[in-house]
């Protein structure tokens, strides 16, 4: 999983920077939101940093004493830091993470070596089914250390970046091995362990906020295309109804997830176009909200 992840956050042109300031202006005023309840913060933690190429540490730095970037890929946390100005690298710890959990229990290796022999579906749906069980255990193993701990905790789109790409690109490579209908299930037990790690994520997540904090996300929900410009100009209403029926169902879940730990009277919700590369264009959903004394688990 971390090697797929690792190809795909290197997959990457020269531009991209360029292409995305309009992007990561619109994830700059989502934490604008923030600052302008609190001008200084202590600790700010992003979830899925990745390249950096969405965020603007240099800002985020000037506003609080420390920010904590969180992914599974090493390499490109530290490609997206190296060449920023010494003061604001100071300020900021990289933390290689697996945030699914599954490393601790050797998901991968194990899932993987169950498709090369050809494991019967059955038992595989069964592995997968007993995974999703112990996630929240694998879940509080992984984050227990940053239990409010943070004034901000922030995810950078990734819901769709969780498990199931991998597992489907797993699946394709073993597939001569099942029958179609085997093949249908083991994918709708992938969907269902999928759904169970973003709902979890988002809970772990928020306990990780210190009292009253701060909590961030946005995350791409569909692909836009031409025919959809009528139904976007209608309004979040339409947009959710529209990315049901043809968005990603892991971002629809995240964000779900993410507004029932948050204080509803204070939840701020922005959309905008995300110009990926030259050839997909993204609608983004980016949320704000606050955790009360009453949120806290």
């Amino acid at each position: 999983m971390e090697t797929f992840q690792r190809d795909m956050n290197h997959d990457r042109d020269e531009w991209r920077k360029i292409r995305w300031k309009q992007h990561r202006l619109q994830v700059t005023q989502l934490f604008e939101t923030v600052f302008s309840k609190e001008a200084i913060v202590e600790k700010v933690a992003i979830i899925g940093a990745g390249n950096c190429d969405d965020l603007d540490l240099e800002y985020l730095a000037a506003r609080c004493h420390s920010i904590y970037l969180f992914d599974i890929d090493q390499d490109s946390m530290e490609n997206g830091t190296k060449d920023l100005p010494e003061l604001v690298r100071k300020k900021i710890q990289l933390v290689k993470i697996n945030v699914t959990g599954l490393d601790t229990m050797g998901f991968d290796e194990n899932l993987s070596s169950m498709l090369n022999r050809g494991e019967e579906a059955e038992v595989i749906i069964q592995y997968v089914k007993d995974t999703e069980n112990r996630l929240g255990k694998l879940s509080e193993h992984v984050f227990s250390n940053y239990y409010h701990d943070f004034d901000i905790v922030a995810t950078s789109a990734i819901y769709t970046q969780l498990f199931y790409n991998w597992a489907m690109d797993l699946l394709a490579v073993h597939g001569a091995n099942y029958e179609e209908n085997e093949m249908e299930q083991v994918k709708e037990g992938f969907l269902d362990l999928r759904d169970e790690i973003v709902r979890t994520l988002s809970h772990s997540l928020s306990k990780c906020i210190k009292q009253d904090g701060f909590y961030l996300t946005w995350s791409d929900i569909l692909k836009i295309e031409p025919e959809y410009s009528d139904t976007i100009n209608e309004g979040i209403n339409a947009i959710f109804s529209l990315a049901a029926n043809v968005g990603y169902g892991a971002a629809l879940i995240g964000l779900k997830a993410f507004m029932e730990e948050v204080d509803k009277s204070k939840l701020t919700l922005r959309y905008w176009p995300w110009d990926f590369n030259e050839d997909k264009r993204y609608l983004t959903v980016g949320i704000f909200g606050r955790l009360d004394e009453g949120e806290k688990n």
